[in-house]
């Protein structure tokens, strides 16, 4: 075994330039044959783009198209090696013509090579699509009303307060779908810090009912611009008070006020904004005798004077809860009762006394007894037990809920 592997590698060894030659020699021989012969060969060009001819057979009934299916199409050819080798898309002509267009929207597509010297030695076998596939859609014009949005802020302490337009309107002609499309048409003027009236040209951008920007090469508008003049005047922030409305009904107090907004912006003449330091909404409002949560809607235009607007809403909404006041109950103890005009007489108080306060949460938390002064007065009162009126002194912003008598032994 070991003598038969010597002899095999002996042999592969032996000669290895020659060995190397006789094949270099022998691939030659064959490309030369290979050249020589020329033999048929098939190949596919792939993605050739499509081009539609005669588009005016659609537009000139008013009407556009869409192509639905793929724009690019494979041709498989035939012919010598030496000539479909050299082929790319750029050789072949594709071309689908709107006049041949069918009842089913579908256009034959035509391919041929460029080059006659081409086409008579190559065979175009077959193609990946035989038509294209369009979507045929009516044109039609519509007008819009142009609205105006600022971007960007004028300088500080002015805003814009009016506008004018060169055109009020634009003319729009598109496919009948995107038209459905279009809710508003918006001039985008840029308030670049301006502190002064100024007039910009302003592009027109189209928004659909989503606030999503519209974008199509079918879009054709009779204006893509508009010169826009804004005015400026400037503004100064307000505070929104309550001011005196009134108490509701004994026994009620006013837990809390809401205001949707408590400041408000004016815009106008510097001079009338000088005159305007606060609004008050105390001629509009009154809750007195009011035992239930206060509500209403106030339009804050009445309260400013002419050449002058509000900046934003001028709507404000106003709620005042009202609910009854809490109540605490507090001991004095019959000992801490002080009496009056005693004299030479022995006076037992027989017992302890309670008070009911009422007032705000808050406050009753904050009394004890300590901070509560009682007493009786026995003057002229004869020996006995009488039932006499405790007088109280109590802390301020409370009441008593009812008058306390307690009884008392004179001896």
């Amino acid at each position: 075994m070991k003598k038969a592997m010597m002899k095999i590698r002996a042999s592969l060894t032996h000669n290895v330039g020659m060995k190397i030659v006789a094949v270099i020699v022998a691939a030659l021989i064959w490309l030369t044959v290979i050249n020589i012969t020329d033999p048929e060969k098939t190949i596919v060009i792939y993605n050739v783009p499509v081009q539609v001819t005669h588009e005016e057979a659609i537009s000139d009934m008013g009407m556009v198209y869409e192509v639905t299916s793929n724009k690019n199409i494979n041709i498989t050819v035939s012919g010598k090696r030496s000539v479909v080798s050299k082929l790319s898309a750029d050789d072949f002509k594709v071309t689908a013509s709107l006049k041949e267009l069918s009842k089913v929207n579908s256009v034959p597509i035509n391919v041929s090579v460029k080059q006659g010297s081409i086409a008579r030695r190559v065979t175009i076998e077959k193609q990946s699509a035989q038509t294209l596939l369009v979507e045929i859609e009516e044109i039609r014009k519509e007008t819009f009303d142009i609205e105006v949005e600022y971007t960007g802020n004028a300088a500080s302490g002015f805003v814009p307060s009016n506008y004018t337009l060169s055109k009020n309107q634009v003319t729009i002609t598109a496919p009948n779908s995107i038209l459905k499309e279009i809710n508003r048409v918006v001039a985008q003027c840029e308030l670049e810090g301006n502190r002064e009236d100024f007039t910009s040209k302003c592009q027109l951008t189209l928004y659909d009912s989503q606030g999503n920007v519209l974008k199509a090469k079918q879009i054709k508008m009779s204006s893509r611009q508009v010169d826009v003049t804004v005015e400026l005047d400037q503004e100064k922030e307000i505070p929104v008070e309550i001011g005196n409305i009134g108490t509701p009904a004994e026994g009620y107090e006013v837990k809390r006020t809401v205001l949707s907004q408590d400041k408000v912006k004016l815009v106008g003449d510097s001079e009338l904004l000088k005159e305007i330091e606060k609004i008050s909404l105390a001629d509009d409002i009154d809750i007195s005798n009011a035992k239930k949560t206060y509500t209403k809607t106030i339009d804050l235009k009445q309260y400013i004077p002419e050449g002058v607007t509000i900046h934003g809403d001028s709507t404000i909404k106003i709620e005042i809860e009202i609910s009854p006041l809490s109540t605490r109950t507090i001991t004095i103890k019959a000992e801490d009762i002080k009496i009056r005009n005693q004299g030479d007489n022995e006076v037992k108080v027989s017992k302890n006394v309670k008070i009911t306060l009422q007032g705000e949460a808050d406050v009753l938390s904050q009394i004890s007894a300590e901070d509560i002064s009682a007493s009786v007065n026995v003057d002229k009162l004869s020996k006995g037990k009488h039932n006499v009126p405790v007088e109280l002194d109590i802390p301020e912003n409370v009441m008593i809920v009812e008058d306390v008598n307690v009884q008392v032994t004179i001896k």
